[in-house]
């Protein structure tokens, strides 16, 4: 059966993308058995992104490079992006994030694996939403309400039948979506289960029916889920690694993650601050 796995990367940090990331795969029937890690076996060990890209340890980012890449199948950052990722973007933000990177950049060495046939690969989309776009959109709609309208829309592009499996992470920890379903113009549903560990419907997206299961620590537990988090956070690296370069921090591992408690985030701003006018960098909100 084919079933779409989705999830975020970045919803948190003051600086670079927000990354919306999902994964088209084949799964064996019962899904919910077999798209589980512990009954998944490949060539690599899979886990949440949090777990493969550990910046004090920088050979986890050959690890998720090297993930990635074994799905992707292409070698070259802009081509990456253009065959799979949609960028939300400023004209005034392309010169600090993107940058024609040869890959790999963290794996040394690049060794053709089966990994691809082995999740039984059928698509892969991402959306990245950089700052100035971020905060047009949070002008309009709340975090959570752009987060489901982002999963919504990535599953809608991936999918290709009428009805349509998704797995998703929980969005913020939240237990009921109807509410936020109804203000983005969702009045077809059906509740199928909320719970704090799963939430589930049945709606009708556009012109297409979803089955669509939100679960906690799905990207612990769900290899389509955890995939998809692994390829949105190395999307995301990259961005960043881009955007540190252009103010001269050339660390193997990005100099500064974006989040706000990371000290050499608060360095990188001071140094954005020399030349630019930082809320262009900032999200506000």
């Amino acid at each position: 059966m084919e079933i779409i796995g989705i999830d975020e990367n970045g919803l948190g940090p003051i600086l670079g993308p927000f990354i919306i990331s999902g994964i088209k795969v084949k799964v064996k029937e019962p899904i919910f058995f077999y798209s589980k890690i512990e009954n998944f076996h490949s060539s690599f060990k899979i886990d949440d992104s949090k777990n493969i890209f550990k910046r004090k340890e920088k050979w986890t980012y050959s690890k998720g490079e090297i993930i990635s890449l074994s799905i992707l199948k292409t070698f070259d950052f802009e081509n990456l992006i253009k065959k799979y990722a949609h960028l939300i973007i400023s004209d005034f933000e392309k010169e600090f994030y993107i940058k024609n990177y040869k890959l790999p950049i963290w794996a040394k060495t690049y060794k053709e694996n089966n990994l691809r046939e082995e999740i039984n690969f059928l698509d892969y989309k991402a959306y990245a939403i950089f700052p100035n776009e971020f905060n047009k959109e949070l002008s309009k709609i709340s975090k959570f309400q752009m987060d489901i309208k982002f999963f919504l829309d990535l599953a809608y592009e991936l999918s290709s039948n009428e009805y349509n499996l998704v797995l998703c992470g929980k969005v913020g920890g939240y237990t009921y979506y109807t509410k936020e379903f109804f203000k983005l113009g969702i009045t077809k549903y059906e509740i199928l289960k909320e719970n704090k560990g799963h939430s589930a419907y049945k709606i009708k997206y556009k012109d297409k029916l979803f089955e669509i299961h939100f679960l906690l620590d799905g990207d612990k537990t769900y290899y389509p889920i955890a995939i998809a988090s692994i390829i949105g956070k190395y999307l995301r690296e990259l961005f960043m690694k881009a955007l540190n370069e252009h103010f001269g921090f050339y660390d193997e591992i990005p100099f500064s993650s974006g989040y706000k408690h990371d000290i050499r985030t608060i360095q990188l701003i001071e140094k954005i601050k020399l030349t630019y006018n930082i809320n262009d960098f900032l999200r506000i909100k």
